[in-house]
C-alpha cells in the first residue's frame, strides 16, 4: 500500500476514534448485520404477495426494495392489510421458509467482534423488526445471547426504540451507535438524535447506503474494531 494511502487511512480512523469516545450503547439491527437471513427473509416477502395475488419478484430487485418492515413493504405494493396480519403471515411464512431448510446463518466473526466490545466496555444491545421469537431462538443457535443486555425484537419503530434505549440505559441518544445495513436503519438513527453506522454485508448496497450518509460506514463487522 503506498506510504501517501497508508496515511489517509489512519488519518480517517483517527478521526473515527475521536468522534466516538463517548458511545456507551452499541446498537445493533440483526438482519442483514449480524444474521445473513435474506433468503429466507425474500421467501417469507414473496409468500405473503402471493397470499394476495401479486407476483413473486426476482431476489436482486427485491433486495433495491427492502423496507424497514414488511409492513412498509406490502403497502408499497397494494396490499392494505393491518400491520398485526401482515407480521402474522410474514412470521409464518418465515419459519416455513426455515423448515424447508431456507435457513439463516451468522456472518464471519460475529462472536470475536462481539466478544471485543464486550471486553471494552460497551453495552451491546439488538434492535430489529425481525419477529421476536425467531430472533431470540437465532442467538441462541448463533451463540450470541450473552454478549447483549437485551433485545429489542419485533420493533416497528426504530426511532421509538433508540429513544427507548437511552432511556433504559440512562443515556443520550448521541452516545448511542446503532449499526444497520438499510437506508433505513441510517435514517432512524439520525431522527433519533442517535450516531449512525451503515454496513454493506446486508440488504442495501454500498451505493445506496453512502448516499444516506451515515457517521459511518463498514465494509465488514471486523472494521468496527477498528473503530472502537
Amino acid at each position: 500500500m503506498p506510504a501517501l494511502t497508508k496515511k489517509i487511512k489512519q488519518y480517517r480512523l483517527d478521526i473515527h476514534m475521536i468522534k466516538m469516545v463517548d458511545i456507551q450503547v452499541v446498537s445493533f439491527d440483526w438482519s442483514g448485520v449480524l444474521s445473513d437471513d435474506r433468503r429466507p427473509v425474500y421467501e417469507a416477502n414473496m409468500r405473503v404477495l402471493e397470499k394476495y395475488g401479486k407476483k413473486r419478484m426476482p431476489f436482486e430487485i427485491w433486495l433495491e426494495r427492502t423496507t424497514l418492515t414488511p409492513v412498509e413493504f406490502m403497502k408499497n405494493h397494494g396490499i392494505n392489510e393491518t400491520a398485526d396480519e401482515i407480521y402474522r403471515m410474514y412470521t409464518k411464512y418465515f419459519n416455513e421458509a426455515i423448515s424447508e431448510g431456507i435457513t439463516p446463518t451468522p456472518y464471519p466473526n460475529s462472536k470475536n467482534v462481539l466478544n471485543y466490545l464486550t471486553q471494552r466496555g460497551y453495552i451491546l444491545i439488538v434492535l430489529s423488526s425481525h419477529p421476536e421469537q425467531n430472533l431470540l431462538r437465532e442467538l441462541e443457535e448463533y451463540g450470541l445471547r450473552d454478549f447483549f443486555r437485551d433485545v429489542f425484537g419485533g420493533t416497528r419503530n426504530k426511532v421509538d426504540g433508540i429513544t427507548q434505549v437511552a432511556g433504559k440505559f440512562k443515556v443520550q441518544p448521541p452516545q448511542i451507535l446503532h449499526i444497520g445495513d438499510t437506508i433505513h436503519d441510517i435514517a432512524a438513527a439520525k431522527e433519533a438524535g442517535a450516531k449512525s453506522a451503515g454496513i454493506c454485508t446486508g440488504y442495501h448496497t454500498k451505493e445506496r447506503l453512502e448516499e444516506a450518509d451515515p457517521d459511518y460506514l463498514f465494509d465488514s463487522l471486523d472494521e468496527i474494531v477498528g473503530v472502537l
